[in-house]
């Protein structure tokens, strides 16, 4: 009986995140590589209590004071795997007026990192392995992107895959930096 119940609760656990990871709500108002890809613990050391209006992070110092996209993914979500080659693209247009990081949710670190490695991200990477980083941000959907300005404000919210317009367009409009 016990042993069933554990099955239930995880085929029910991994319902509710499949559900989130499949979800695309409406958006909500509101420096340099690392030498290797792949997802390093203490990229980003949260801090999780901090900038204005909600939890934070303590950014390495080329990201501080910076406009930042954060954008919370998964291996194991179809809609992250899609938007991941358009979210490097923009990096690669954008890390010059905005930082951006990427907060790999409850993932196994070899499935992460080999992701990323597919990917060829650039863009420096964190671990959440419990989720904690991703709850304090009210996160409750992948892929979720937020959008906080240089004041440490969050700025705005996309829950859903992006394309590279969509991202272009998020930052001018939450971050107000203009893009090529």
């Amino acid at each position: 009986m016990a042993r069933a119940r554990g099955l239930l609760t995880l085929a029910v656990g991994l319902a509710v995140l499949l559900a989130a990871c499949a979800s695309r709500p409406a958006p909500e108002p509101a420096g340099p590589a690392p030498a290797e890809t792949g997802v390093a613990r203490d990229a980003v050391r949260l801090r999780l209590a901090g900038f204005a209006g909600g939890p934070g992070f303590t950014l390495p110092d080329d990201l501080q004071g910076r406009p930042l996209v954060l954008n919370v993914w998964a291996s194991w979500c179809g809609p992250c795997r899609k938007e991941m080659p358009a979210f490097q693209q923009v990096y690669l247009q954008a890390k010059h007026k905005v930082g951006f990081v990427g907060l790999d949710y409850l993932d196994v670190e070899a499935a992460a990192r080999r992701f990323a490695a597919q990917t060829g991200v650039t863009y420096p990477l964190a671990a959440d392995p419990k989720g904690r980083a991703a709850a304090k941000l009210g996160v409750a959907g992948l892929p979720t992107t937020l959008f906080i300005g240089a004041d440490g404000r969050l700025r705005g919210r996309h829950v859903g895959a992006m394309t590279a317009d969509e991202l272009r367009a998020a930052i001018q409009r939450y971050l107000e930096v203009s893009l090529p």
